[in-house]
C-alpha cells in the first residue's frame, strides 16, 4: 500500500485507488489523516478524544471516537487500525509506504552519505518526491500544520544544499530553479535570495538581480518591518560597481569582414574597440557599460550593418 500525502491525499493498494471523501464522516477522514501522519505509533484514546472532541464528555468522546474508527474499518479492513492497552495503532505491521515519511528517510540518508555525488543524487530523489507541501487543503488543524513545516522545513534544507552543490560546479541555471523553488516556500529566506541574484549575475543578467534584490528589500519592509541583511546590501553594492566596470564584446559574424570594419568605424563610441577575432569574425568591445547599453550598441551596429547591406550575425557576451 502507498499513501500520499504531499498535496491531494491518496492512498493505492496494488491496481486499486482509494479514494477516502467516500468515507462520509469528515471527522473520520481527518481521523484517518492524523493517523497517517502518526505513521506505527500508538496514540492514546484520551489523545485523540481531546484532539477531535474538545470539551465533550468523555463518555460521548469515545463513542464518537469509535463511529469514526469503524468507518475507517470499513473503508480498509479491520487490521489497519489496531487497539491495544488505549492506544490505536495504523498500520501496525509498517506494510504501508508513506511518502512523507519516505522524503524524510532519503534526506536522513544524504545526511549520512560520505560521497557526495552519492548525497547530491539521494537528495535530488527526495525533493522529487515533494509535490506539495502536507495536506495543503487542512489549513486550520495543529497537526496539519506542525507536519507541514516539519517537512517544508527539511525540504528547504535539501534544496539548500543542492544549491550549494550546484554553485561549486558552476551550474547556475540549476542554482536559479532551485532559488526560486527555496522562495516559493520561504519568501523571505536571504541565502536564497543572495545564490538567486549571484547566479543571475555570472549568467549576465545583472539588471535583473538589481531589479529582484530591490523587491525583494520593498517587501521585506513592507511586510516584516525589517532590512535586508548586511550581506544581501554587500551584495547590492558590488553588483551596481561591477556594473559600472564591464566589458561587453559584441561578436559579428560575416564573409564581408572588410565591407563591415569601414561601416564600424561610423558607429563607434570613443571608448570602443574593434579586433578581428578569426577569418569571418569581428570583436566590438564596449568597456564601463551595463547590459542594456551594449545591447543597445548591438543593436546600433546591426541596423547599420544592414543599410550597408552586409549581411551578418551577431551577438553579446561578458568578456572574461
Amino acid at each position: 500500500m502507498r499513501v500520499f500525502i504531499f498535496g491531494q491525499p491518496r492512498i493505492e493498494d496494488g491496481q486499486v485507488v482509494h479514494d477516502i471523501t467516500e468515507i462520509k464522516s469528515r471527522k473520520a477522514r481527518q481521523l484517518l489523516l492524523y493517523f497517517i501522519i502518526f505513521h506505527e505509533r500508538r496514540i492514546p484514546t484520551e489523545l485523540l478524544c481531546e484532539t477531535f472532541w474538545p470539551g465533550l464528555e468523555e463518555r460521548y468522546a469515545r463513542a464518537c471516537l469509535q463511529t469514526a474508527v469503524s468507518s475507517i474499518r470499513r473503508f480498509f479492513g479491520r487490521d489497519i487500525l489496531t487497539y491495544s492497552d488505549g492506544t490505536y495503532c495504523f498500520d501496525k505491521d509498517n506494510k504501508a509506504i508513506v511518502d512523507a515519511e519516505e522524503f524524510e528517510r532519503l534526506i536522513k540518508s544524504a545526511k549520512s552519505c560520505q560521497d557526495e555525488k552519492d548525497k547530491v543524487q539521494i537528495l535530488i530523489q527526495a525533493v522529487e518526491l515533494y509535490k506539495d507541501d502536507v495536506l495543503p487543503e487542512y489549513c486550520y488543524q495543529d497537526w496539519v500544520v506542525q507536519a507541514r513545516e516539519h517537512y517544508k522545513d527539511l525540504l528547504i534544507s535539501a534544496l539548500l544544499e543542492l544549491i550549494s552543490f550546484n554553485e561549486r560546479c558552476e551550474h547556475f541555471t540549476e542554482v536559479i530553479d532551485l532559488s526560486k523553488r527555496v522562495l516559493e516556500q520561504d519568501s523571505f529566506n536571504e541565502s536564497a535570495c543572495c545564490s538567486y541574484m549571484k547566479a543571475l549575475t555570472k549568467l549576465g543578467q545583472e539588471a535583473e538581480a538589481l531589479c529582484f534584490y530591490e523587491s525583494f528589500s520593498r517587501r521585506m519592509e513592507r511586510e516584516l518591518e525589517i532590512f535586508p541583511s548586511q550581506q544581501l546590501k554587500d551584495l547590492r553594492d558590488q553588483l551596481l560597481t561591477h556594473r559600472k566596470r564591464m566589458t561587453w564584446i559584441v561578436t559579428i559574424e560575416t564573409n564581408q569582414v572588410s565591407e563591415a570594419m569601414q561601416i564600424l568605424k561610423s558607429v563607434l563610441r570613443g571608448d570602443d574597440e574593434v579586433r578581428i577575432l578569426s577569418g569571418q569574425k569581428i570583436g566590438l568591445f564596449a568597456e564601463n557599460v551595463d547590459r542594456d547599453v551594449a545591447e543597445s550598441i548591438r543593436k546600433r551596429v546591426e541596423e547599420a550593418l544592414d543599410r550597408g547591406s552586409v549581411q551578418v550575425k551577431t551577438s553579446l557576451r561578458l568578456a572574461r
